[in-house]
Protein backbone atom coordinates (compact mmCIF):
# COMPACT_ATOMS: atom_id res chain seq x y z
CA UNK A 1 0.00 0.00 0.00
CA UNK A 2 1.47 3.14 -1.01
CA UNK A 3 1.03 6.26 1.28
CA UNK A 4 1.72 9.66 -0.38
CA UNK A 5 2.62 11.66 2.27
CA UNK A 6 4.05 11.77 6.05
CA UNK A 7 1.17 13.50 7.92
CA UNK A 8 -0.93 10.90 6.32
CA UNK A 9 1.02 7.68 7.11
CA UNK A 10 1.32 9.75 11.01
CA UNK A 11 -2.01 10.05 10.86
CA UNK A 12 -3.01 5.97 9.72
CA UNK A 13 -0.31 4.85 12.10
CA UNK A 14 -1.64 6.33 15.10
CA UNK A 15 -4.80 4.87 13.90
CA UNK A 16 -3.67 1.74 14.36
CA UNK A 17 -2.38 2.52 17.30
CA UNK A 18 1.43 3.92 17.26
CA UNK A 19 2.72 5.93 18.89
CA UNK A 20 4.23 9.02 17.00
CA UNK A 21 6.10 11.65 18.39
CA UNK A 22 6.32 15.61 17.28
CA UNK A 23 8.25 16.26 13.89
CA UNK A 24 8.12 12.75 12.72
CA UNK A 25 8.92 12.57 8.94
CA UNK A 26 8.01 9.73 6.42
CA UNK A 27 9.78 10.04 3.10
CA UNK A 28 7.63 8.46 -0.38
CA UNK A 29 7.66 4.54 -0.74
CA UNK A 30 8.74 4.60 3.40
CA UNK A 31 6.22 2.21 5.14
CA UNK A 32 6.04 1.32 8.41
CA UNK A 33 4.03 -2.64 9.38
CA UNK A 34 3.58 -4.34 13.02
CA UNK A 35 1.36 -6.76 14.10
CA UNK A 36 1.16 -5.02 17.05
CA UNK A 37 0.89 -1.03 16.20
CA UNK A 38 0.31 -0.49 20.42
CA UNK A 39 4.29 -1.59 19.95
CA UNK A 40 5.26 0.72 17.83
CA UNK A 41 7.06 3.98 19.42
CA UNK A 42 8.73 6.79 17.21
CA UNK A 43 9.49 9.40 19.41
CA UNK A 44 10.38 13.64 18.31
CA UNK A 45 12.29 14.52 15.40
CA UNK A 46 12.64 10.82 13.65
CA UNK A 47 13.39 11.00 10.38
CA UNK A 48 12.16 8.39 7.92
CA UNK A 49 13.72 8.21 4.95
CA UNK A 50 12.21 7.41 1.40
CA UNK A 51 12.04 3.83 0.59
CA UNK A 52 12.40 2.66 4.38
CA UNK A 53 10.86 -0.11 5.63
CA UNK A 54 9.88 -0.98 8.83
CA UNK A 55 8.49 -4.55 9.98
CA UNK A 56 9.44 -4.86 13.05
CA UNK A 57 6.62 -5.92 15.62
CA UNK A 58 8.25 -4.56 18.60
CA UNK A 59 10.16 -1.23 17.89
CA UNK A 60 11.10 1.31 19.44
CA UNK A 61 13.12 4.25 17.70
CA UNK A 62 14.13 7.14 19.97
CA UNK A 63 14.55 11.23 19.03
CA UNK A 64 16.31 13.10 17.29
CA UNK A 65 17.24 9.23 15.05
CA UNK A 66 17.75 9.56 11.39
CA UNK A 67 16.35 5.97 9.43
CA UNK A 68 18.44 6.01 6.17
CA UNK A 69 16.65 5.47 2.60
CA UNK A 70 15.84 2.43 1.63
CA UNK A 71 17.03 0.57 4.87
CA UNK A 72 15.43 -2.42 6.02
CA UNK A 73 14.47 -3.48 9.32
CA UNK A 74 12.46 -6.86 9.71
CA UNK A 75 12.11 -9.10 13.14
CA UNK A 76 10.08 -9.13 16.23
CA UNK A 77 11.51 -6.60 18.04
CA UNK A 78 14.13 -4.08 17.62
CA UNK A 79 15.03 -0.73 19.95
CA UNK A 80 17.06 2.25 18.38
CA UNK A 81 18.23 4.68 20.75
CA UNK A 82 18.09 8.26 20.67
CA UNK A 83 20.24 10.46 17.89
CA UNK A 84 21.31 7.48 16.00
CA UNK A 85 21.95 7.21 12.79
CA UNK A 86 21.14 4.53 10.48
CA UNK A 87 22.31 4.93 7.40
CA UNK A 88 21.52 3.99 3.78
CA UNK A 89 20.43 0.72 2.75
CA UNK A 90 21.60 -0.77 6.07
CA UNK A 91 19.74 -4.20 6.43
CA UNK A 92 18.87 -5.12 10.43
CA UNK A 93 17.05 -9.00 11.18
CA UNK A 94 15.77 -9.42 14.17
CA UNK A 95 13.27 -12.22 13.62
CA UNK A 96 14.48 -15.14 16.03
CA UNK A 97 16.16 -12.68 18.67
CA UNK A 98 15.87 -9.12 19.83
CA UNK A 99 18.26 -6.52 18.91
CA UNK A 100 19.60 -3.23 21.50
CA UNK A 101 21.16 0.01 19.53
CA UNK A 102 21.53 2.14 21.75
CA UNK A 103 22.19 5.70 21.63
CA UNK A 104 24.40 7.83 19.48
CA UNK A 105 24.91 5.07 17.57
CA UNK A 106 25.71 5.18 13.91
CA UNK A 107 25.69 2.76 11.69
CA UNK A 108 27.45 2.97 7.72
CA UNK A 109 25.75 2.25 4.37
CA UNK A 110 24.95 -1.56 3.62
CA UNK A 111 25.82 -2.74 6.74
CA UNK A 112 24.04 -5.95 7.81
CA UNK A 113 23.03 -7.37 11.11
CA UNK A 114 21.35 -10.37 12.27
CA UNK A 115 19.99 -13.04 14.99
CA UNK A 116 20.01 -16.12 13.37
CA UNK A 117 22.83 -17.78 11.19
CA UNK A 118 20.66 -18.49 8.45
CA UNK A 119 18.73 -21.44 6.98
CA UNK A 120 21.82 -23.75 6.10
CA UNK A 121 21.72 -25.37 9.39
CA UNK A 122 18.07 -26.53 8.72
CA UNK A 123 18.70 -28.08 5.32
CA UNK A 124 21.14 -30.52 7.43
CA UNK A 125 18.32 -31.23 10.00
CA UNK A 126 20.01 -29.03 12.20
CA UNK A 127 18.80 -25.95 15.00
CA UNK A 128 19.02 -22.71 13.77
CA UNK A 129 20.95 -20.60 16.18
CA UNK A 130 19.44 -17.09 17.05
CA UNK A 131 21.42 -15.06 19.90
CA UNK A 132 20.63 -11.31 20.59
CA UNK A 133 22.40 -8.54 19.52
CA UNK A 134 23.71 -4.96 21.79
CA UNK A 135 25.21 -2.38 20.19
CA UNK A 136 26.49 -0.23 23.11
CA UNK A 137 26.20 3.66 23.03
CA UNK A 138 28.58 6.01 21.16
CA UNK A 139 29.14 2.82 18.80
CA UNK A 140 30.54 3.02 15.14
CA UNK A 141 30.02 -0.03 12.27
CA UNK A 142 31.92 1.18 9.50
CA UNK A 143 29.48 0.50 5.66
CA UNK A 144 29.13 -3.09 4.74
CA UNK A 145 29.93 -4.21 8.00
CA UNK A 146 28.30 -7.66 8.92
CA UNK A 147 27.52 -8.39 12.59
CA UNK A 148 26.42 -11.87 13.15
CA UNK A 149 24.52 -13.58 16.11
CA UNK A 150 24.97 -12.83 19.75
CA UNK A 151 27.46 -10.09 18.93
CA UNK A 152 27.96 -7.10 21.59
CA UNK A 153 29.75 -3.78 20.26
CA UNK A 154 31.07 -2.27 23.37
CA UNK A 155 30.67 1.81 24.18
CA UNK A 156 32.70 4.03 21.58
CA UNK A 157 34.00 0.98 19.68
CA UNK A 158 34.76 0.94 15.99
CA UNK A 159 34.19 -1.82 13.28
CA UNK A 160 35.88 -1.19 10.32
CA UNK A 161 34.12 -0.61 6.87
CA UNK A 162 33.60 -4.55 5.12
CA UNK A 163 34.46 -6.25 8.73
CA UNK A 164 32.63 -9.29 9.17
CA UNK A 165 32.01 -9.68 13.16
CA UNK A 166 32.34 -12.63 14.74
CA UNK A 167 32.87 -11.82 18.22
CA UNK A 168 32.47 -9.50 20.81
CA UNK A 169 34.25 -5.78 20.71
CA UNK A 170 35.19 -4.62 23.81
CA UNK A 171 34.58 -0.59 24.82
CA UNK A 172 36.92 1.69 23.00
CA UNK A 173 37.71 -1.04 20.11
CA UNK A 174 38.43 -0.85 16.89
CA UNK A 175 37.94 -3.78 14.89
CA UNK A 176 38.50 -4.32 11.31
CA UNK A 177 39.17 -7.08 9.05
CA UNK A 178 37.33 -10.54 7.50
CA UNK A 179 36.82 -12.22 10.65
CA UNK A 180 37.00 -8.78 12.31
CA UNK A 181 39.99 -7.95 14.96
CA UNK A 182 40.93 -5.80 17.28
CA UNK A 183 43.97 -3.44 15.91
CA UNK A 184 43.99 -0.65 18.48
CA UNK A 185 42.59 0.47 21.70
CA UNK A 186 41.24 4.50 21.21
CA UNK A 187 42.60 6.69 24.11
CA UNK A 188 40.89 9.88 22.78
CA UNK A 189 38.04 10.80 20.38
CA UNK A 190 40.77 13.10 17.99
CA UNK A 191 43.29 9.93 17.18
CA UNK A 192 43.14 9.17 13.37
CA UNK A 193 42.48 5.81 12.85
CA UNK A 194 43.33 3.24 9.11
CA UNK A 195 42.35 -0.30 8.62
CA UNK A 196 45.20 -1.94 6.56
Amino acid sequence: MYIPSSGFKKAVLKLLGAHIGKNVYFGPGSLVLSNDYNSVHIEDNVFVAPGALINVNKFTVGENSHLGYQCLMVGESLKIGSRCNISNRTFIECSYSPILIEDDVTIGGCAMISTHDGSYRQAYGLEMKASPIKIRSNAFIGNNAIILPGIEIGRKAIVGAGAVVTKNAVANSVICGVPANKIRTMESSNENITCN
